[in-house]
């Protein structure tokens, strides 16, 4: 599946839970539902941001400059 069809469906999963989210009374009884409803947003937001990065990565056209320095100097270690 194209990162693009995953993030299709991540903006319809969003609007659905949004509007659940507008449809749930707000009652003391659904504060539970609530605070599920703003979990689950929270992960699709996170899954959303992690799409739209992994579609601009594949994208992204590495320079010669970009590339020599990949190849001409070793990693370093932070430790």
């Amino acid at each position: 599946m194209k990162y693009e069809k995953i993030l299709l469906a991540l903006n319809l999963i969003e609007g659905e839970l949004d509007d659940a989210s507008n449809q749930l009374p707000d009652y003391n009884a659904n504060s539970d539902a609530q605070v599920s409803l703003d979990c689950a947003k929270n992960e699709l937001y996170c899954l959303k941001d992690d799409i739209e990065k992994a579609i601009l990565d594949e994208n992204r056209v590495i320079s010669g400059d970009e590339l020599e320095e990949v190849l001409h100097h070793p990693p370093v270690s932070l430790l």
